[in-house]
Order: structure tokens, then sequence, then C-alpha cells
């Protein structure tokens, strides 16, 4: 029974779930200028933490053949056969539905936003680009994007450049997380013929990349203070988390190895963890 339980858990890939939350509910922070109703955070909440694990367990249900495949993955619970492959898509859309109902009692623009977030997560992601493209992560990550919006519109009915931008730099921090962890699995990729960058490019040339898209991230993170819309916390953290995730990247692209990809992943998700803190934190200070 608590196997199961524990299965079903892992499905939900708990920590792209949290990343989720956090950048939504940051979002509505910053929407609402620190000014949002308690009901509409825990709302929220449980609706991108709902279409987060409905996307996960849909995606778990398509790549059960490539997870089959590969090293890393093969023991998850669907290739595994711990769990019935009906049961799991049932349950991911179940979740989705969930997502969908809890986000209408927002309002319909962060309903059409959590949807539109799911939807390319597993649809154009998963099933259409993943074996196709190199690409493929790059536009997984306008799913990313949709929990900035999704936010955005629970904390306000205004429209505004600022969500796109904020949700630009989830976009923009795309690369330099999931391509470092290409650059990790990258023979486990190859094995299952997932065309990931590293692949086809390979590692100098993809430590390059993740170096140039990082650059960009960092240049547009400073540009929501020099226009106006965040202070001096934002300022504070947004350069300190970048000069350390520039550096991680600078040493990637040095020594691109293994070692040095797996650092620049993880720290990668430090970053936008705490890129978003210090949004929501200069909204309310």
């Amino acid at each position: 029974m608590w196997s199961k339980l524990l299965d079903y858990f892992s499905l939900a890939k708990p920590r792209i779930l949290m990343l989720v939350v956090v950048t939504a509910l940051a979002s509505a922070m910053v929407a609402g200028q620190g000014d949002i109703r308690l009901s509409t955070i825990a709302l929220l909440a449980l609706a991108g933490g709902l279409a987060s694990a409905g996307a996960a367990f849909l995606n778990n249900y398509f790549d059960m053949d490539i997870d089959a495949v590969m090293e890393r993955t093969r023991h998850r619970p669907l290739p595994a056969g711990r769990l019935s492959p009906l049961g799991v898509l049932l349950v991911g859309l179940a979740l989705v539905v969930a997502s969908l109902a809890v986000a209408l009692k927002m309002n319909y623009m962060a309903a059409l936003f959590v949807f539109t977030g799911a939807l390319i997560y597993v649809v154009v992601y998963t099933v259409w680009l993943k074996s196709r493209t190199s690409l493929n992560i790059v536009f997984g990550g306008l799913s990313g994007s949709c929990a900035v919006l999704t936010g955005w519109f629970a904390g306000t009915s205004q429209l505004s450049p600022l969500p796109v931008i904020i949700a630009l730099l989830l976009f923009l921090w795309t690369p330099g997380h999931f391509w470092s962890f290409a650059l990790v699995h990258q023979e486990s990729y190859q094995k299952a013929s997932i065309p990931m960058l590293p692949i086809l490019a390979g590692a100098e040339k993809t430590a390059i990349i993740v170096l140039v898209s990082t650059s960009f991230l960092l240049l547009a993170s400073l540009l929501l203070y020099f226009l106006g819309w965040f202070g001096q916390v934002y300022l504070i953290g947004s350069v300190i988390l970048g000069v350390l995730f520039l550096s991680s990247s600078i040493r990637l692209w040095m020594q691109p190895g293994k070692a040095r990809a797996l650092t620049n992943f993880r720290f990668s998700g430090i970053y936008l963890f705490g890129l978003f803190l210090a949004m929501a934190l200069d909204a309310l200070i």
C-alpha cells in the first residue's frame, strides 16, 4: 500500500511541482503588489500543483517505452511494472481536469494558462517534439512560462508587459537547466534515440550555448529592475544569484564534463527558486 503511494508520489515529479507552484505564487504576489487574498493563494497553489502533477503523470505514461531503455529511468514505476499504465493515464487526466476546475474558481484567464501549460508539456513536448528535435526542451519550456501567466492573472486582471518579460526569464532559464542535465545523461538519451543537443552538437558546443543562454537570462533579469518594475531587494537577489549562476556556467564552458554539468543543473534550480523568491519579497516590502 505505502510503496504504491510512494510510486504515485514519485510520478508527480515533486521538485518540478514545487518550482511550478513557487513561480506561479511569486508572479501573483508581483501582480497584486503583495496584496493578495489567502483564498487566492490557496487556489493558485492547488491548481498549479494539480496541473503539474497531472502533466507529469501523463508524461510518464507516454514516455514509459523510452524510460524502459534508459538506465536512469528504467526503475520508474511504469517501466518496472509496479503500476498500471491505464491507472496512471486516468489519474493524470483526472488531475489535469481537477486543476482546471480549481483554476476556474479564480478566473477564466488563469484556467486558460493552466490548460495551456499542461497541453504544451504533454502534447507539444512529450508526444510531439521530444523524439524529433534537439529543440524539444526550448518549446517545452513554454509550459513553465504559462505558470507565470497563470499566477499573474490570479493576482490581477490588468494587462501589462511585465508578466511577459517574467515568463521570458523562465523560457531563457530552460536551456541552461535541461541541457546541463542532458550533458550528465548523454549516453542514456543516445541509447533511447532522444536527440538532445549534446548528442548532436557535442559537449563543448552545448556548454557554449548554455553559457550564452545564461548570459541573456541575467541581462533580462536585470532589465526588470532598470525598467522600474522592481526595487533594491530584487536587484540584490538577482545580482548575487546571477553572478553565481554565470560563474557556474563559465566553469562548465571551461570544463564541459559531467561533474560541472551536474553542478550547473543543480544550481539552476536554486537560481530560479531564489529569483522568484526575491520577486515576491520585493513585492511585499
